[in-house]
């Protein structure tokens, strides 16, 4: 398993309320696959707030240059994952 360094760029207030809008379950959810997604692959994520509940993850591996990025959309009633 590789070392990874997660960023969660959204203030507790931010946190609270997306948690508030959506459920704390799904937040979490969210929040726990994308900064688990390809763990082995990029060393670096970032998981910022974009829009309304969305978020965004942004994974890095400077090493290399490799990039990628992933949105968890709030679909009314759950988290749905596109790249």
């Amino acid at each position: 398993m590789s070392d990874r360094t997660i960023n969660l760029g959204i203030s507790s207030v931010l946190l609270s309320r997306i948690a508030d809008d959506v459920g704390h379950d799904h937040l979490w959810k969210a929040i726990g696959y994308l900064s688990q997604w390809a763990s082995g692959v990029y060393p670096e994520v970032h998981i910022y707030f974009d829009y309304d509940c969305d978020l965004v993850a942004h994974y890095n591996d400077p090493d290399c240059g490799r990039q990628y990025t992933i949105g968890a959309v709030w679909h009314g009633d759950h988290y749905g994952f596109h790249s």
